[in-house]
């Protein structure tokens, strides 16, 4: 079975989002899910000068090029890795702030936050050719999980090319039902198993998934919760029965047992 899973899996995802899309209320109170938390370090390198730029740039109703914007904040001399883990999830916060306080309507916050994510493609797409992928031990197989209806996927787009810059192994799957489940983990092992969640709703499925990967596969992977769902919910951890539920990455990533990067999952 393969090392590195590096595809999208979008199942069923594509033909019930619009439908979804009106039908989350939690995007009424936070329309943005952002997967960390600012360090001190990212906090001092955002400049307000250079997010208005952006906030600009993504929420022009005569149009989007995701390249211009990408070369504006490339001429102040940010780093490509710089725009994803500050300049991005900084944007996505102003967003939800404008929402919060009705400077800008649902369809706007919708169109500025897909934008963004378009800036999360291209630059990802950028790296696949310039990035080493770490040998051996040091390459961590992840996969990346997004609900069924969750809309919230610019934070773990944001995650998922992180991971990538960093030479790690990286498959995402969304709208995943339990055949999703078992067919991922037929067809490659991992790591860590990373799940996004904006909706309470999603959180029985999440435990139902975490059951299975137990009960069905060797040497079962550390598994994280992550999402929206943690800022509404305190006891998301215990209701699904994930090893961890934060929006910290790197918190996530120390979390894993190195003692298991050797172990082969394997579904029985």
């Amino acid at each position: 079975m393969s090392r590195r899973p590096n595809q999208l899996d979008t199942s069923g995802a594509q033909v019930s989002a619009l439908k979804g899309m009106f039908q989350v209320g939690d995007l009424a109170s936070r329309v943005i899910s952002v997967l960390r938390q600012r360090s001190t370090a990212e906090t001092a390198l955002l400049c307000d000068a250079i997010i208005d730029r952006l906030l600009a740039a993504i929420s022009d109703p005569r149009g989007f090029d995701t390249g211009a914007a990408l070369d504006m904040l490339r001429r102040a001399h940010l780093s490509d890795l710089d725009i994803i883990k500050c300049y991005i999830p900084e944007a996505a916060r102003h967003l939800g702030c404008q929402w919060d306080q009705d400077d800008k309507s649902f369809a706007q916050v919708t169109t500025a936050s897909a934008r963004l994510q378009d800036m999360v493609r291209m630059l990802s797409s950028d790296w696949s050719d310039s990035i080493v992928p770490r040998r051996g031990s040091e390459q961590l197989g992840v996969l990346l999980v997004i609900c069924d209806n969750d809309l919230h996927t610019l934070g773990m787009a944001t995650i998922a090319a992180r991971l990538r810059h960093d030479g790690h192994s990286v498959r995402v799957i969304t709208g995943v039902t339990m055949t999703d489940m078992r067919k991922a983990l037929r067809q490659d092992w991992y790591d860590l198993i990373m799940f996004s969640c904006a909706r309470s709703q999603a959180l029985d499925p999440i435990s139902e998934f975490v059951k299975h990967i137990r009960m069905t596969v060797r040497n079962a992977p550390p598994m994280i919760l992550g999402g929206l769902i943690l800022t509404q919910v305190s006891d998301a951890q215990t209701r699904t029965g994930v090893d961890l539920a934060t929006n910290d990455l790197q918190l996530a990533l120390k979390h894993f047992d190195t003692r298991s990067v050797d172990k082969r999952l394997v579904a029985e």
